[in-house]
Protein backbone atom coordinates (compact mmCIF):
# COMPACT_ATOMS: atom_id res chain seq x y z
CA UNK A 1 0.00 0.00 0.00
CA UNK A 2 2.98 2.14 0.94
CA UNK A 3 4.26 2.25 -2.30
CA UNK A 4 0.64 2.99 -4.39
CA UNK A 5 -1.72 5.55 -4.95
CA UNK A 6 -4.17 5.87 -1.35
CA UNK A 7 -7.34 4.20 -2.66
CA UNK A 8 -9.62 6.73 -0.24
CA UNK A 9 -10.47 10.66 -0.92
CA UNK A 10 -10.11 12.94 1.85
CA UNK A 11 -13.75 13.69 0.77
CA UNK A 12 -14.74 10.04 2.48
CA UNK A 13 -12.46 10.32 5.54
CA UNK A 14 -14.13 13.59 5.90
CA UNK A 15 -17.21 12.75 5.50
CA UNK A 16 -17.15 9.88 8.41
CA UNK A 17 -15.24 12.48 10.50
CA UNK A 18 -18.15 14.61 10.55
CA UNK A 19 -21.02 12.16 11.16
CA UNK A 20 -19.05 10.99 14.10
CA UNK A 21 -19.10 14.68 15.67
CA UNK A 22 -22.15 15.68 14.72
CA UNK A 23 -23.64 11.85 16.92
CA UNK A 24 -22.15 12.75 20.58
CA UNK A 25 -20.96 10.99 22.41
CA UNK A 26 -20.02 11.89 26.14
CA UNK A 27 -18.55 9.13 28.33
CA UNK A 28 -21.01 6.68 28.95
CA UNK A 29 -23.19 7.30 26.16
CA UNK A 30 -20.79 6.39 23.26
CA UNK A 31 -23.84 3.67 22.06
CA UNK A 32 -24.56 6.40 18.96
CA UNK A 33 -20.81 6.40 17.81
CA UNK A 34 -20.35 2.72 18.13
CA UNK A 35 -22.80 1.84 15.78
CA UNK A 36 -21.50 4.17 13.51
CA UNK A 37 -18.14 2.92 13.46
CA UNK A 38 -19.95 -0.37 13.39
CA UNK A 39 -21.08 0.44 10.05
CA UNK A 40 -18.05 2.23 8.46
CA UNK A 41 -16.09 -1.00 9.73
CA UNK A 42 -18.76 -3.54 7.82
CA UNK A 43 -18.60 -1.67 5.03
CA UNK A 44 -14.78 -1.43 4.31
CA UNK A 45 -14.28 -4.97 5.11
CA UNK A 46 -13.66 -4.80 8.32
CA UNK A 47 -14.19 -8.25 10.73
CA UNK A 48 -16.28 -6.28 13.31
CA UNK A 49 -17.83 -6.93 17.03
CA UNK A 50 -18.53 -5.07 20.03
CA UNK A 51 -17.12 -6.66 23.27
CA UNK A 52 -19.61 -6.25 26.39
CA UNK A 53 -17.50 -2.79 27.87
CA UNK A 54 -19.13 -1.39 24.35
CA UNK A 55 -15.50 -1.40 22.63
CA UNK A 56 -15.62 -1.55 18.94
CA UNK A 57 -13.34 -3.96 17.32
CA UNK A 58 -12.17 -4.19 13.59
CA UNK A 59 -9.87 -7.08 12.28
CA UNK A 60 -8.20 -7.03 8.92
CA UNK A 61 -5.66 -10.22 9.48
CA UNK A 62 -3.72 -12.20 7.09
CA UNK A 63 -3.64 -15.42 9.04
CA UNK A 64 -1.30 -16.42 11.72
CA UNK A 65 1.74 -13.60 12.44
CA UNK A 66 2.29 -10.63 14.72
CA UNK A 67 -0.60 -8.45 15.69
CA UNK A 68 -0.34 -4.69 15.73
CA UNK A 69 -3.64 -3.13 17.40
CA UNK A 70 -4.86 0.95 16.91
CA UNK A 71 -6.69 2.70 19.50
CA UNK A 72 -9.03 5.81 19.72
CA UNK A 73 -11.55 6.69 21.65
CA UNK A 74 -15.14 7.38 21.00
CA UNK A 75 -16.38 9.53 23.96
CA UNK A 76 -15.90 13.66 24.18
CA UNK A 77 -15.58 15.73 27.06
CA UNK A 78 -19.13 18.19 26.57
CA UNK A 79 -19.55 21.51 25.06
CA UNK A 80 -20.04 23.92 28.19
CA UNK A 81 -20.21 27.33 26.10
CA UNK A 82 -21.36 26.75 22.73
CA UNK A 83 -21.84 30.16 22.10
CA UNK A 84 -18.51 30.89 22.49
CA UNK A 85 -17.56 29.13 19.67
CA UNK A 86 -17.37 30.51 16.13
CA UNK A 87 -18.38 27.52 14.03
CA UNK A 88 -20.48 24.81 14.95
CA UNK A 89 -19.67 22.71 18.36
CA UNK A 90 -21.40 19.77 16.57
CA UNK A 91 -19.64 19.79 13.14
CA UNK A 92 -18.72 21.90 10.63
CA UNK A 93 -17.06 22.24 7.33
CA UNK A 94 -15.09 25.29 6.43
CA UNK A 95 -12.94 24.87 3.13
CA UNK A 96 -10.28 22.00 4.24
CA UNK A 97 -10.94 22.34 8.25
CA UNK A 98 -13.93 20.74 9.84
CA UNK A 99 -14.20 22.00 13.48
CA UNK A 100 -16.85 20.41 16.11
CA UNK A 101 -16.34 19.08 19.50
CA UNK A 102 -13.76 15.38 19.04
CA UNK A 103 -12.82 16.74 15.25
CA UNK A 104 -8.97 16.09 16.58
CA UNK A 105 -10.05 14.37 20.19
CA UNK A 106 -10.45 12.36 18.58
CA UNK A 107 -12.90 11.17 16.33
CA UNK A 108 -10.50 12.62 13.51
CA UNK A 109 -7.83 10.43 14.08
CA UNK A 110 -10.55 7.35 14.93
CA UNK A 111 -11.67 8.19 10.65
CA UNK A 112 -7.98 8.06 9.81
CA UNK A 113 -7.28 4.76 11.35
CA UNK A 114 -10.09 3.11 10.16
CA UNK A 115 -9.48 3.81 6.61
CA UNK A 116 -5.98 3.72 6.83
CA UNK A 117 -6.44 0.27 8.23
CA UNK A 118 -8.78 -0.50 5.18
CA UNK A 119 -6.24 -0.53 2.51
CA UNK A 120 -4.72 -3.54 4.44
CA UNK A 121 -6.88 -5.65 3.10
CA UNK A 122 -5.49 -7.97 1.07
CA UNK A 123 -2.15 -6.33 1.36
CA UNK A 124 -0.52 -8.00 4.86
CA UNK A 125 1.83 -10.73 3.57
CA UNK A 126 0.86 -12.33 7.98
CA UNK A 127 -0.48 -11.54 10.37
CA UNK A 128 -3.30 -9.17 11.90
CA UNK A 129 -4.09 -5.31 12.34
CA UNK A 130 -6.90 -3.96 14.51
CA UNK A 131 -8.83 -0.66 14.98
CA UNK A 132 -10.34 0.09 18.32
CA UNK A 133 -12.71 2.65 18.83
CA UNK A 134 -12.65 2.60 22.94
CA UNK A 135 -15.16 3.89 25.72
CA UNK A 136 -14.92 5.90 28.66
CA UNK A 137 -11.15 7.29 28.32
CA UNK A 138 -12.39 11.21 29.30
CA UNK A 139 -13.05 9.31 32.38
CA UNK A 140 -10.12 7.24 33.22
CA UNK A 141 -6.88 6.62 30.58
CA UNK A 142 -6.83 2.69 30.14
CA UNK A 143 -9.09 0.12 31.88
CA UNK A 144 -11.11 0.38 28.60
CA UNK A 145 -8.54 -0.71 26.12
CA UNK A 146 -6.83 -2.73 28.74
CA UNK A 147 -9.51 -5.07 28.07
CA UNK A 148 -9.34 -4.73 23.97
CA UNK A 149 -5.33 -5.76 24.86
CA UNK A 150 -5.90 -8.50 27.41
CA UNK A 151 -8.30 -10.05 24.73
CA UNK A 152 -6.34 -9.96 21.58
CA UNK A 153 -2.83 -9.99 23.04
CA UNK A 154 -1.30 -7.11 20.71
CA UNK A 155 2.83 -7.28 19.76
CA UNK A 156 2.68 -3.91 19.27
CA UNK A 157 -0.28 -0.78 19.84
CA UNK A 158 -0.96 2.65 18.15
CA UNK A 159 -2.28 4.91 20.03
CA UNK A 160 -4.04 7.48 17.37
CA UNK A 161 -3.98 10.38 20.08
CA UNK A 162 -3.32 13.76 18.21
CA UNK A 163 0.77 14.55 17.71
CA UNK A 164 0.93 17.14 14.73
CA UNK A 165 1.78 13.79 12.79
CA UNK A 166 4.80 13.11 15.07
CA UNK A 167 5.93 10.12 16.67
CA UNK A 168 5.32 10.12 20.46
CA UNK A 169 7.31 8.06 22.03
CA UNK A 170 5.74 7.69 25.62
CA UNK A 171 3.66 10.17 28.22
CA UNK A 172 3.59 11.54 31.94
CA UNK A 173 1.34 9.39 33.55
CA UNK A 174 -1.43 11.26 35.90
CA UNK A 175 -2.51 10.17 39.28
CA UNK A 176 -5.06 11.39 41.46
CA UNK A 177 -4.51 11.84 44.74
CA UNK A 178 -7.25 12.28 47.51
CA UNK A 179 -5.66 13.84 50.62
CA UNK A 180 -8.29 14.01 53.69
CA UNK A 181 -7.80 15.76 57.08
CA UNK A 182 -10.17 14.65 59.71
CA UNK A 183 -10.65 17.09 62.92
CA UNK A 184 -13.51 17.97 65.21
CA UNK A 185 -16.60 19.60 65.13
CA UNK A 186 -17.62 22.34 67.79
CA UNK A 187 -19.80 25.76 67.64
CA UNK A 188 -17.58 28.30 65.97
CA UNK A 189 -18.22 30.57 68.77
CA UNK A 190 -16.26 28.00 71.16
CA UNK A 191 -12.92 26.96 68.21
CA UNK A 192 -10.69 26.06 70.93
CA UNK A 193 -12.94 23.14 71.82
CA UNK A 194 -12.81 21.34 68.64
CA UNK A 195 -10.25 21.09 65.51
CA UNK A 196 -10.40 22.80 62.49
CA UNK A 197 -10.24 20.69 59.70
CA UNK A 198 -9.86 22.90 57.19
CA UNK A 199 -7.68 25.20 59.19
CA UNK A 200 -5.10 22.12 59.55
CA UNK A 201 -5.44 21.43 55.54
CA UNK A 202 -4.02 24.55 54.83
CA UNK A 203 -1.16 23.51 57.09
CA UNK A 204 -0.86 20.50 54.99
CA UNK A 205 -1.27 22.67 51.42
CA UNK A 206 1.53 25.14 52.49
CA UNK A 207 3.80 21.84 53.35
CA UNK A 208 2.85 20.01 49.92
CA UNK A 209 4.07 23.03 47.96
CA UNK A 210 8.15 21.93 49.29
CA UNK A 211 7.70 18.70 47.31
CA UNK A 212 10.53 18.56 45.01
CA UNK A 213 9.35 16.47 41.99
CA UNK A 214 11.18 13.72 39.98
CA UNK A 215 12.16 14.91 36.94
CA UNK A 216 12.51 12.97 33.40
CA UNK A 217 14.98 14.07 31.23
CA UNK A 218 12.55 13.77 28.29
CA UNK A 219 8.78 13.69 29.71
CA UNK A 220 9.93 16.57 32.37
CA UNK A 221 8.66 16.83 36.24
CA UNK A 222 6.34 15.05 37.48
CA UNK A 223 4.44 17.85 39.41
CA UNK A 224 2.09 18.06 41.59
CA UNK A 225 -1.16 19.96 41.48
CA UNK A 226 -4.07 21.36 43.85
CA UNK A 227 -7.54 20.78 41.91
CA UNK A 228 -9.93 21.55 44.32
CA UNK A 229 -10.94 21.63 48.13
CA UNK A 230 -14.16 20.56 49.91
CA UNK A 231 -14.98 21.22 53.85
CA UNK A 232 -17.67 19.43 55.34
CA UNK A 233 -20.52 20.44 56.95
CA UNK A 234 -20.75 22.49 54.21
CA UNK A 235 -22.38 25.68 54.22
CA UNK A 236 -20.92 25.76 57.45
CA UNK A 237 -23.05 27.35 60.09
CA UNK A 238 -21.75 28.39 63.38
CA UNK A 239 -19.57 24.99 63.07
CA UNK A 240 -16.26 23.90 62.75
CA UNK A 241 -15.96 21.94 59.91
CA UNK A 242 -14.57 18.34 61.21
CA UNK A 243 -13.14 16.90 57.41
CA UNK A 244 -11.91 18.56 54.60
CA UNK A 245 -10.69 17.11 51.52
CA UNK A 246 -7.97 17.82 49.06
CA UNK A 247 -8.11 16.55 45.59
CA UNK A 248 -4.46 16.82 43.51
CA UNK A 249 -3.09 15.49 39.95
CA UNK A 250 0.15 14.09 40.10
CA UNK A 251 1.67 13.96 37.09
CA UNK A 252 3.63 10.29 37.13
CA UNK A 253 6.90 9.23 35.58
CA UNK A 254 8.19 6.47 34.16
CA UNK A 255 8.47 3.43 36.98
CA UNK A 256 6.37 5.47 39.48
CA UNK A 257 3.92 3.23 41.25
CA UNK A 258 1.44 3.92 43.54
CA UNK A 259 3.45 4.10 46.87
CA UNK A 260 5.78 6.00 44.99
CA UNK A 261 3.21 9.00 44.93
CA UNK A 262 1.74 8.33 47.88
CA UNK A 263 4.38 8.09 50.54
CA UNK A 264 6.11 11.44 49.92
CA UNK A 265 2.74 12.96 50.17
CA UNK A 266 1.85 11.21 53.89
CA UNK A 267 5.07 12.12 55.12
CA UNK A 268 5.27 15.48 54.66
CA UNK A 269 0.91 15.56 55.73
CA UNK A 270 1.89 13.59 59.22
CA UNK A 271 4.24 16.34 59.97
CA UNK A 272 2.10 19.61 59.16
CA UNK A 273 -0.07 18.23 61.21
CA UNK A 274 1.87 17.11 64.47
CA UNK A 275 0.55 18.42 67.18
CA UNK A 276 -3.15 19.93 66.01
CA UNK A 277 -5.09 17.19 67.10
CA UNK A 278 -5.89 16.73 63.16
CA UNK A 279 -5.04 13.63 61.23
CA UNK A 280 -4.57 12.85 57.53
CA UNK A 281 -4.96 9.97 54.73
CA UNK A 282 -3.95 10.02 51.60
CA UNK A 283 -4.74 7.56 49.00
CA UNK A 284 -5.26 7.16 45.13
CA UNK A 285 -9.17 8.14 44.01
CA UNK A 286 -11.34 5.22 42.89
CA UNK A 287 -13.15 5.34 39.36
CA UNK A 288 -16.35 3.58 39.45
CA UNK A 289 -19.12 4.22 36.38
CA UNK A 290 -20.94 2.49 34.12
CA UNK A 291 -20.59 1.74 30.53
CA UNK A 292 -23.29 2.50 28.01
CA UNK A 293 -23.47 -1.15 27.63
CA UNK A 294 -24.47 -1.21 31.55
CA UNK A 295 -21.04 -2.86 32.70
CA UNK A 296 -19.53 -1.51 35.52
CA UNK A 297 -15.38 -0.45 35.56
CA UNK A 298 -14.08 0.06 38.94
CA UNK A 299 -10.16 1.20 39.01
CA UNK A 300 -7.99 3.69 40.60
CA UNK A 301 -7.57 6.77 39.06
CA UNK A 302 -3.64 5.57 38.73
CA UNK A 303 -2.66 6.37 35.04
CA UNK A 304 0.97 4.89 34.47
CA UNK A 305 3.67 7.07 32.70
CA UNK A 306 5.30 4.94 29.86
CA UNK A 307 8.89 6.17 27.53
CA UNK A 308 10.87 4.36 24.77
CA UNK A 309 14.08 5.12 23.39
CA UNK A 310 14.42 5.90 20.33
CA UNK A 311 16.29 2.54 19.13
CA UNK A 312 13.28 0.38 20.65
CA UNK A 313 11.94 -2.00 17.78
CA UNK A 314 8.88 -0.11 17.68
CA UNK A 315 9.98 3.52 17.29
CA UNK A 316 12.43 2.43 14.67
CA UNK A 317 9.75 0.42 12.76
CA UNK A 318 7.07 3.63 13.07
CA UNK A 319 10.04 6.02 11.99
CA UNK A 320 10.52 3.47 8.97
CA UNK A 321 6.71 2.97 7.91
CA UNK A 322 6.33 6.92 8.35
CA UNK A 323 9.42 7.52 5.82
CA UNK A 324 7.92 4.58 3.22
CA UNK A 325 4.70 6.77 3.52
CA UNK A 326 6.21 9.95 2.49
CA UNK A 327 6.15 11.70 5.69
CA UNK A 328 9.10 12.65 7.75
CA UNK A 329 9.24 11.33 11.21
CA UNK A 330 9.95 13.52 14.23
CA UNK A 331 9.93 12.03 17.42
CA UNK A 332 7.79 13.56 20.06
CA UNK A 333 5.71 12.91 23.43
CA UNK A 334 2.30 13.59 24.70
CA UNK A 335 1.80 16.23 27.19
CA UNK A 336 -1.50 14.83 28.53
CA UNK A 337 -2.35 11.27 29.56
CA UNK A 338 -3.84 8.44 27.03
CA UNK A 339 -4.50 4.79 26.89
CA UNK A 340 -1.20 4.15 26.33
CA UNK A 341 -1.08 4.03 30.29
CA UNK A 342 -3.02 0.91 30.37
CA UNK A 343 -0.91 -1.27 27.23
CA UNK A 344 2.07 0.44 27.80
CA UNK A 345 1.96 1.35 31.48
CA UNK A 346 0.09 -1.57 32.91
CA UNK A 347 0.52 -4.46 29.99
CA UNK A 348 4.10 -3.73 29.43
CA UNK A 349 3.17 -3.58 25.35
CA UNK A 350 5.47 -1.79 23.17
CA UNK A 351 3.47 1.81 22.28
CA UNK A 352 3.70 4.36 20.91
CA UNK A 353 0.85 7.49 19.44
CA UNK A 354 0.81 8.75 15.97
CA UNK A 355 -2.14 10.68 15.10
CA UNK A 356 -3.47 14.10 12.93
CA UNK A 357 -4.37 17.42 14.60
CA UNK A 358 -2.93 20.01 17.47
CA UNK A 359 -2.99 18.27 20.79
CA UNK A 360 -3.13 21.94 22.40
CA UNK A 361 -7.01 21.84 20.81
CA UNK A 362 -8.10 19.36 22.95
CA UNK A 363 -11.21 20.49 25.13
CA UNK A 364 -11.14 23.55 23.79
CA UNK A 365 -13.37 26.05 21.96
CA UNK A 366 -13.28 26.18 18.08
CA UNK A 367 -12.11 22.60 18.73
CA UNK A 368 -10.45 21.89 14.82
CA UNK A 369 -8.72 18.84 12.09
CA UNK A 370 -7.61 19.78 8.59
CA UNK A 371 -8.62 17.18 6.10
CA UNK A 372 -4.90 17.12 4.48
CA UNK A 373 -3.87 15.66 7.67
CA UNK A 374 -6.43 12.96 7.90
CA UNK A 375 -5.47 11.96 4.81
CA UNK A 376 -1.67 11.76 5.74
CA UNK A 377 -2.49 10.08 9.05
CA UNK A 378 -4.21 7.37 7.28
CA UNK A 379 -1.39 6.64 5.26
CA UNK A 380 0.88 6.82 7.62
CA UNK A 381 -0.99 4.31 9.86
CA UNK A 382 -1.20 1.80 7.80
CA UNK A 383 2.64 2.17 6.83
CA UNK A 384 3.70 2.14 10.39
CA UNK A 385 0.94 -0.77 11.19
CA UNK A 386 2.84 -2.74 8.08
CA UNK A 387 6.32 -2.19 9.28
CA UNK A 388 5.58 -3.59 12.86
CA UNK A 389 3.88 -6.51 11.57
CA UNK A 390 6.88 -7.38 9.65
CA UNK A 391 9.23 -6.66 12.73
CA UNK A 392 6.56 -8.58 15.27
CA UNK A 393 7.29 -12.40 16.50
Amino acid sequence: MTGSVFPFSGEAIADFTLRLIRTPSPSGQEDGVARLVFEEMAKLGFKVQIDAFGNVIGTVSAGPGPAVLLDAHMDTVGVSSPELWTRNPWGERVGDRIYGRGAMDMKGPLAAAVYGIATLRGCLERGTVVVSATVAEELVEGPALVRVAERLRPDFVVICEATSLKLARGQRGRAEVRVEVFGKPTHSSRPELGVNAAEAMVDVVRALRELQPPRHPVLGPGILVLTDVKSEPYPGLSVVPDYCLATYDRRTLPGELEDDILQPIRALAERALEGSGAHAQVAIAEDDFQTYTGRRIAAPNFAPAWFFDEDAPIVAGAVEGLRQAGIAPELSHYAFCTNGSGTAGRLGIPTIGFGPGDEELAHRVDEYIDVDELVLAARGYAAIACQLVRLGG
